[in-house]
């Protein structure tokens, strides 16, 4: 089991529905977190339901995943659409992944830093294109990154 810790003030803010009623930025309060039956409507909005999740767990701020994916990329979206929810501070991932599949890299956003700075700062032969496609899920709630937000660094 791998564990990851992430903002609990930065991340969507879901509705009853599940639905992401709003960004939440670093800095300001941080909501509770929301119960895991909310957690599991949003994996299916976000278009995750189709991956082999099987377990998903809320206490206190954090949420234990059971799961397999086929890629390091299915992998880290499970990872981050769990963490990058409002009130959510630390992610228990008990993920299968292919033998050889890289360990995650992730990277929690500062105020002001763009995809093009971190791709310019990060030792990773990327670009900012490939850090927007890393993290597809993650920015279809947002067209840019904000404070706080964790986001996959992707293999060069």
């Amino acid at each position: 089991m791998s564990i990851f810790k992430f903002n609990r003030a930065a991340g969507r803010k879901l509705n009853d529905k599940a639905e992401v009623e709003a960004i939440n930025h670093a800095g300001n309060p941080a909501p509770s977190a929301p119960h895991e039956g909310l957690i599991k409507r949003a994996f299916k909005q976000y278009g995750l339901s189709q991956l082999s999740v099987s377990h998903i767990a809320v206490r206190d701020r954090t949420v234990a995943i059971k799961a397999t994916a086929e890629t390091a990329t299915e992998r880290d979206a499970i990872i981050l659409a769990a963490g990058n929810i409002a009130g959510i501070d630390t992610v228990h991932a008990e993920i299968a992944v292919p033998e050889g599949t890289p360990a995650p890299v992730f990277h929690q956003v500062a105020p002001g830093e763009t995809l093009a700075h971190i791709a310019e700062n990060t030792e990773a032969d990327i670009t900012a294109k490939d850090l927007h496609t890393a993290n597809e899920t993650e920015m279809a709630h947002s067209k840019e990154v904000y404070p706080g937000q964790t986001i996959s660094i992707p293999e060069a």
